[in-house]
């Protein structure tokens, strides 16, 4: 008996170490609009490589710092890279104590119109509903983000790396945002990662899905650091002022 819960105890030990400490490759779809998109997710050691693996065109590939993270978007059109650092806070507000900007005079000596703010947005609050299941083999919780009228239904894990969402371009940091321009970041923060995930209208038509379709564990052989590297023959760019 007592040797049966030791083996036990170890055999948790390894699958929670193994779980935090996760290497090798995921496979996803986003679809958007009827329109499916393959995703590729390559985690080394501190590094995440996520990228597009239809060869339709050529998609750029997002390199991150698991530590840091910071970014780095590969541009393979143009054999060009460029630098993210992880954001801080969030630009979209002045930082407290700065000056509010005056209406400046339009041509003619009249004032100008004064800058109407940007809607505000209802905070998003992702909600475990306390319902538990098993997919591809990882235990997963059922969350949920509601906004003007619109529900996304979340089943994420522990087990793996937290969720980072593809990046197209550089993203943008003003403005209210859209349900799906923020679910990935709430998973993140929870070192969640998303194995389905559903947002439908109100009358339960389905918007977008994210759904992870295989979870394959494998530590990367020592060429594999390239992957998490831009090319030597790739230039760097500087990145777009906000």
């Amino acid at each position: 008996m007592k040797t049966k819960t030791l083996i036990a105890a170890f055999c948790s030990f390894f699958i929670l170490h193994s779980a935090l400490a996760f290497e090798g490759r995921i496979t996803a779809a986003l679809t958007r609009g009827g329109q499916a998109t393959p995703l590729l997710y390559t985690a080394g050691t501190n590094c995440l490589r996520v990228e597009v693996t239809a060869p339709d065109r050529p998609n750029p590939v997002d390199l991150l710092d698991l530590q840091s993270g910071d970014m780095t978007l590969l541009f393979p059109n143009n054999r060009s890279f460029v630098r993210l650092k992880a954001a801080t806070e969030d630009s979209s507000t002045p930082p407290p104590g700065a000056p509010a900007m005056p209406n400046m005079p339009a041509a003619g000596g009249m004032p100008a119109t004064p800058m109407m703010p940007p809607p505000m947005m209802e905070k998003l609050e992702l909600t475990a509903t306390g319902d538990k299941t098993n997919l591809l083999g990882l235990a997963c919780e059922k969350y949920e983000l509601k906004q003007r009228g619109e529900t996304m239904e979340i089943w994420a894990t522990g087990h793996l790396f937290p969720f980072q969402p593809y990046v197209q371009n550089q993203p943008h940091r003003f403005g209210p945002r859209m349900i799906e321009e923020q679910w990935g970041e709430l998973l993140k923060a929870k070192k969640l990662f998303p194995l389905l995930a559903v947002l439908k209208f109100e009358n339960g038509e389905e918007r977008l899905r994210f759904e992870v379709k295989s979870v394959t564990p494998q530590k990367p052989e020592e060429q594999d650091s390239a992957l998490f590297q831009p090319p030597a023959e790739y230039r760097e760019v500087q990145p777009l002022p906000f």
